[in-house]
């Protein structure tokens, strides 16, 4: 999905560049710029806390997942949301995983 949008993005810029000296619709200018942010502390954290526990947690998704955000979702947001907070799960998991191997390699 970020391949996607920086795709697009990487296509409006060149299409930019080609017609900077054509004039026409291209008049009007949008300069709006979203700021995406690579790491999600609270979520990492989260996760790194779930891991250490002692007991299992059967459905670490569900604890990681804010009851109050999805009753405010629609059924196409609540699925676009379990489906971004699975991946972060598996990506901070590996990470974490992969950070205790390391420390404990030496």
């Amino acid at each position: 999905m970020k391949n996607d949008i920086l795709k697009e993005l990487a296509l409006k810029a060149k299409n930019r560049l080609i017609h900077k000296d054509m004039k026409g619709e291209g008049d009007k200018k949008d300069y709006r710029i979203k700021i995406i942010k690579s790491g999600d502390d609270a979520f990492y954290n989260k996760v790194k806390n779930l891991l250490g526990r002692e007991e299992e947690i059967l459905n670490p998704i569900k604890f990681l997942m804010d009851d109050g955000l999805l009753s405010e979702m629609s059924d196409g947001e609540r699925e676009k949301y379990l489906f971004e907070t699975v991946d972060k799960y598996n990506k901070f998991k590996s990470q974490i995983e992969d950070q205790n191997q390391v420390g404990y390699g030496y």
